[in-house]
């Protein structure tokens, strides 16, 4: 009879077996074990804001790391705002929706402020869109800010929308459950928790241990804005500014008082990357197939940043407006004066005063669309200098951070004034 030697050798041997497998079961129990308290510490360090300040990573990524703290913030709204302001950096820094609830007279959970940096409309329309779907928030108006490189076909930055797909955090949360039994959901949980905190691995690379140790061993501790080199910032108190939000979302420049608040730098597009016709249309159109109103908002800009980029933007911004008159979408534009160098940090990004400025100045803009929710009026409505006050007050943690009270905030921006 024919025997094959494989089966004749694993059943001399097979006494081996429970031995091995016990080993094999105690590493992988260990390794697991390893990796659960290395979770444990750096994120009770992380809480404590001593690695990766700008992040939560308590908090589950559902498409990229720096949002959470915000998509959080936003799940803590007992109903969903009427209106959400999205878009890059600009927005994010610029939009203080306290500010633009206070100067209408409206509860502050009337807005809030989804900015994500280097959002481009392509990463509006295939991520955050279908985001606010996923987690049931429904706005009755969505207004994109649009900074002068929003709207173009910045193919660059379209990456960030194939790392949001390929994840596998984001793959685990997103795939099918109808054949999933109970034990198979809380693997799955299991998996995509931990995966999702592995995602940080490539910011405590590049934002802490590239740091600290050029901290440690090269004395280079600080960061410059630009090419202004005035004041430099230490790269730990810039990651804990910019990990601090306002209950609505708004995240204060981090290198604000740190610069002239003119742009220096070159050119950050050319006539070569034209209009993303094609998004913002697909981007108009699902936003109504959702019954949300999509409104363009034009951020503002510096002269001197204007200076470096015409006629090259104001091109972009005609065919732009072009199109929305064409679509139907509603446009608000600032309508005050912003040539004041107070008011930016670098050009294009507002200061924690431009903020509260442009905050006011898109405020009545924004009325007719809560016609229906003016019934209550404030009667505290004041100056820029006395918002600004306002909004420290109503977040002390803002001077802890920045290490500057509000009256040296305002009398620096009157020494740049009179300058």
């Amino acid at each position: 009879m024919f025997k094959d030697p494989l089966v004749a050798a694993l059943r001399e041997h097979s006494w081996t077996f429970p031995r091995l497998s016990r080993r094999v079961l105690r590493i992988v129990f260990c390794l697991v074990l390893i990796l659960a308290v290395v979770d444990c510490i750096v994120l009770e360090l992380n809480q404590r804001r001593l690695v990766l300040p700008q992040f939560d990573m308590d908090l589950l990524p559902y498409h990229d790391a720096r949002v959470t703290r915000r998509n959080a913030l936003l799940q803590a709204y007992q109903k969903p705002p009427s209106i959400i302001f999205t878009g890059d950096s600009r927005v994010k820094n610029g939009i203080i929706p306290e500010v633009v609830a206070r100067t209408l007279g409206v509860p502050h959970e009337t807005f809030f402020n989804f900015g994500t940096g280097s959002q481009v409309v392509r990463f509006a329309r295939e991520v955050f869109l279908p985001h606010l779907l996923d987690v049931d928030v429904h706005p009755r108006y969505l207004v994109f800010g649009v900074s002068p490189d929003w709207a173009l076909e910045k193919r660059r930055l379209w990456k960030l929308i194939d790392l949001y797909r390929e994840s596998l955090a984001y793959q685990f949360e997103h795939a099918p459950v109808s054949n999933r039994d109970q034990v198979e959901r809380f693997i799955t949980r299991f998996l995509s928790y931990r995966l999702s905190i592995f995602r940080y691995r490539q910011d405590l690379i590049q934002s802490e241990l590239i740091p600290d140790l050029r901290c440690w061993f090269l004395g280079d501790c600080y960061r410059h804005a630009e090419k202004t080199k005035i004041k430099p910032a230490h790269f730990k108190d810039l990651e804990r500014r910019s990990g601090f939000k306002t209950d609505c979302g708004w995240g204060p420049q981090p290198f604000d008082g740190h610069t002239t608040g003119e742009f220096l730098g070159g050119a950050r597009f050319s006539n070569e990357i034209s209009l993303d016709r094609e998004n913002l249309l697909g981007l108009f159109r699902e936003c109504r197939q959702e019954s949300v109103i999509p409104i363009l908002l034009i951020m503002p800009i510096h002269p001197s940043f204007r200076q470096v980029h015409d006629p090259v933007m104001s091109q972009n911004q005609s065919q732009l407006e072009e199109l929305a008159v064409q679509e139907g979408v509603d446009i608000i534009r600032a309508n005050r004066d912003y040539s004041d160098l107070t008011l930016f940090v670098d050009g294009h990004h507002l200061s924690h005063q431009g903020a509260v400025y442009f905050s006011v100045d898109i405020a009545q803009a924004l009325s007719p669309y809560l016609a229906d929710l003016r019934g209550i009026r404030s009667r505290r409505g004041g100056s820029t200098e006395d918002l600004l006050r306002w909004i420290y007050l109503l977040n002390p943690e803002i001077e802890v951070l920045w290490g500057r009270g509000v009256e040296e905030v305002l009398e620096e921006s009157s020494l740049g004034k009179s300058s």
